[in-house]
């Protein structure tokens, strides 16, 4: 069974500051653990995509409360690019293009000891017909450096900014001569995150080697610990395309990926995995299948659970794909019993206090 609970249970000394940030509160909470209770100092620890610095200073909250030998021992690395996107989550005064990185230096001041930053991309395939992606992925007309891996071992990899098939497996292919078997710990952000289906995908792909330890519940993350050396070949032997994976195949290591979750209790993550395959399907420019796993997807959706993730694909669908997909009556009640539920804990709250 993944460990659920005790980064909640454990003593927590860090009050995060008011940085933007995309990630949840218990996500917060278990950075900060992995750095102050997981991580020995035997390696380093590695973020790919820190954004502003919110994920960034719980790590290095954390590993300075640990007591281990701590300069310079956390390296992050992002293209640092503002997206339009972006914008929604964090009111600041930067054009699209630009560079966030003032702001994120800024926000990790107060741990500058710890940090070791590099502006640097990973590789991302273009994905043809979806401005989503295009909006959201590094192109080679952006001029950043690619990330060539570090001659450190590597004892936390927290993997937040690859965003894409290849730009994983790149990551993969160039950190893996540093990684500790039974020591490193990949902590995959996106992993039940409905539009990242390359993350569930590779980590499947990969079973033989990592064995599922954490499993954040409030969040999209799930943690993997490597239990043996990933062969070379194996990576090498990934296509660097998702339009050359096999379907089939790969539908169905999604699925088991989403089996793992259901087997675990975490119904919502389990459901929010298979919706991948929606997006999976797009980008293999198969969108009549793509339509019908959507469709089939909802009509089994469980009347009140929540459809936040399900209806985000909803609005992919009809936004960058062009196809309509009506709403029924399960969703429907769905999104009503989660507002009926929120109004009841807002008034539980208020007559609370």
């Amino acid at each position: 069974m993944m460990e659920t609970q005790i980064w909640n249970q454990s003593e927590f000394k860090f009050k995060s500051p008011e940085i933007p940030t995309m990630i949840s509160q218990e996500e917060r909470r278990y950075l900060y653990w992995l750095g102050k209770s997981v991580w020995s100092g035997e390696g380093i620890v590695l973020e790919i995509g820190p954004w502003l610095g919110g994920s960034t200073v719980c790590l290095a909250a954390g590993m300075k409360d640990s007591n281990n030998e701590n300069h310079k021992k956390l390296k992050v690395i992002d293209n640092f690019i503002w997206r339009e996107f972006m914008a929604k989550r964090a009111n600041l005064p930067i054009q699209p293009g630009n560079s966030f990185e003032p702001f994120f230096c800024e926000n990790i001041s107060d741990y500058a000891s710890i940090i070791d930053y590099y502006v640097r991309a990973l590789p991302d395939e273009e994905i043809k017909g979806d401005i989503e992606a295009a909006n959201q992925r590094y192109s080679q007309g952006e001029k950043v450096e690619i990330f060539e891996g570090t001659d450190q071992p590597l004892e936390i990899v927290f993997i937040d900014g690859a965003k894409s098939w290849q730009g994983l497996r790149y990551l993969l292919q160039t950190i893996n001569n540093n990684l500790i078997v039974g020591k490193t710990y990949l902590v995959c952000q996106d992993y039940k995150y409905w539009g990242t289906y390359w993350v569930p995908l590779m980590i499947t792909k990969l079973e033989k080697y990592l064995k599922p330890v954490h499993n954040v519940l409030d969040s999209t993350t799930v943690t993997f610990r490597l239990v043996a050396n990933i062969p070379v070949e194996i990576l090498e032997d990934l296509p660097y395309h998702v339009t050359l994976l096999p379907t089939n195949k790969s539908l169905m290591e999604i699925e088991r990926a989403s089996y793992l979750l259901k087997t675990e209790g975490d119904i919502l993550g389990a459901r929010n995995v298979l919706i991948s395959k929606v997006k999976f399907l797009c980008h293999q420019n198969n969108l009549s299948d793509a339509l019908v796993e959507f469709k089939k997807i909802q009509s089994e959706w469980p009347i009140g659970l929540n459809v936040n993730q399900l209806n985000r694909c909803r609005d992919y669908l009809q936004k960058s794909m062009n196809l309509e997909v009506p709403e029924p009556a399960n969703i429907k009640l769905s999104v009503l019993f989660s507002r009926i539920g929120f109004i009841f804990n807002r008034l539980k709250f208020k007559i609370g206090s």
